[in-house]
């Protein structure tokens, strides 16, 4: 089972983030995921392109950015021009249809994600979709605050993802994102879940060192494939 470990920006110290992310370079970290919101979808202000622009060049690792807001598509000339490489959309977006959104991404040159609130069900004819899109975020948690309580439907969407994806003979990413921890890994492993997004419960602890806890996650998971 191939896997991937991202690092959730949006739990860094934002006073020391930069530190923070160095020190992320060092460590078995795979992907850095950037959540930005508008203060509409979800009660909070996250993060900005101008934080991709600021990091990109002190990384080769793949940059994700995960748009929980309205219009995703009014942002995503300004992403590629700061070195995002992979946009996840929002199923319950609006303003802006979610499949259009997929398609202007692709055709800037991004790869494009889909993501699945747990309020939300999977919708009929997701295989179009996943034939288009390299990612599947699914959340267990609504979006934007750490610490929120898991909400297991976020299993079943993972679990109906996964489905479709066979049925295809598809192997792309299916992101769990909320309440990732080194308890929980059966279940999201037996969901179907094969990228693992970070935050305050696996990787961004305090008093704790970033490094050490990449590595102890990732030995979580390879012993829970096993």
């Amino acid at each position: 089972m191939n896997y991937r470990i991202a690092a959730s920006m949006a739990c860094a110290d934002p006073i020391c983030i930069r530190q923070d992310f160095e020190r992320l370079e060092e460590s078995l970290v795979d992907t850095y995921h950037f959540d930005f919101c508008d203060g509409l979808f979800a009660p909070t202000f996250l993060l900005n392109p101008a934080m991709i622009k600021a990091l990109r060049p002190l990384s080769s690792k793949r940059f994700d950015v995960h748009l929980y807001c309205h219009y995703p598509s009014r942002v995503v000339d300004e992403l590629r021009q700061c070195g995002a490489d992979l946009v996840v959309v929002q199923l319950e977006t609006e303003g802006d249809s979610y499949l259009e959104t997929i398609q202007r991404i692709l055709d800037s040159g991004m790869q494009a994600g889909l993501g699945i609130l747990p309020t939300s069900e999977v919708p009929e004819g997701i295989e179009e979709v996943l034939k288009r899109v390299s990612q599947v975020v699914v959340n267990t948690v609504g979006p934007a605050y750490a610490g929120q309580p898991f909400n297991p439907h976020g299993l079943v969407n993972m679990k109906k993802v996964k489905t479709a994806l066979d049925g295809l003979g598809l192997d792309l990413e299916i992101a769990a994102d909320g309440g990732v921890s080194e308890q929980r890994l059966p279940e999201f492993i037996e969901a179907g879940c094969n990228h693992f997004i970070c935050g305050t419960s696996a990787l961004f602890r305090p008093n704790s060192d970033l490094v050490r806890n990449a590595a102890q996650f990732r030995q979580a998971v390879e012993a829970a494939i096993i």
